[in-house]
């Protein structure tokens, strides 16, 4: 007798159903290999246009935002998310995505809406915002949290930071001017030293057509310098921002280890570890 493919179907239907076939099944899709074909299947599903429309068109139903909001106050949810958000990778999305300008304005924007201030001064009333408000003070008063203050004030990169806050216009030009006249120094010194050229030129192609074209370059590296004694003792640090490094060399009397780049040799020494004029 021959079967019809509705009697088929149905047939494989209540197959399907059995626990005997339902058992076999859930052990072979446990399988590594089911479950790597059954990512990859559903990676390039979701990547397609039609998946991403499915996915967004789900995401905002408000079946879904409910069941979401749900799981995220389960026990097992936060224990899952505070593992991810420990973790290196957890980290590092983080700090990528709070290093976002449009996160930054959107979080400064709120803070400065009158429903930020109202959460804000909400939470510093509540019983968690006093204790954590007595900690800190706690904190601040302690051997630990003096020692951490003093060198976050005494560090050169966060005294900058405040006098650019508090600075005026004629003061930030005569600023500017006395930078220019350090660079002009430092990039004058190394070029005489180790170029002889009375003129700021690169010391690997020779190019001295504008200061502009010109860079100081750490010979060693900019980090690698943290282990040189000589350095380290009369206060270098990997840390000082350019105009910050321009002036303690003009005041420590021009120390070796650095020399005058063009931007271009000085770009190439940092990609390839060698400018292409010396690979030749």
């Amino acid at each position: 007798m021959v079967q019809t493919e509705e009697e088929r179907k149905a047939k494989d239907k209540a197959r399907h159903q059995t626990p005997e076939y339902k058992a076999k099944d859930k052990a072979r899709r446990a399988t590594p290999e089911a479950k790597a074909k059954a990512k990859n299947a559903n990676d390039k599903y979701l990547s397609s246009e039609h998946g991403k429309a499915k996915k967004k068109a789900r995401e905002s139903t408000p079946e879904y935002k409910a069941r979401k909001s749900e799981l995220s106050k389960t026990p097992k949810y936060k224990a899952k998310k505070k593992v991810y958000q420990q973790s290196d990778q957890g980290k590092t999305k983080t700090k990528n995505y709070e290093a976002r300008p449009e996160v930054k304005a959107r979080r400064k924007r709120y803070a400065q809406s009158p429903e930020g201030k109202a959460k804000d001064k909400r939470y510093n009333e509540s019983p968690k915002g006093i204790l954590k408000k007595e900690r800190k003070k706690i904190h601040a008063n302690s051997p630990e949290g003096k020692a951490y203050f003093k060198a976050y004030r005494d560090d050169p990169v966060n005294k900058a930071k405040k006098h650019a806050k508090n600075i005026s216009p004629e003061q930030k030009l005569k600023d500017k001017k006395l930078r220019d006249e350090y660079r002009q120094k430092v990039l004058s010194y190394y070029s005489k030293r180790l170029s002889k050229s009375n003129i700021p030129c690169c010391n690997c192609c020779g190019e001295n057509f504008h200061p502009y074209f010109l860079a100081l370059d750490h010979i060693a590296g900019k980090k690698q310098m943290d282990s040189e004694p000589e350095l380290v003792k009369i206060g270098y640090s990997s840390k000082m921002k350019v105009n910050q490094l321009q002036k303690w060399i003009v005041d420590n009397n021009y120390p070796k280890g650095f020399q005058i780049l063009c931007h271009n040799c000085n770009q190439a020494k940092g990609f390839y570890g060698k400018c292409p004029h010396e690979m030749k």
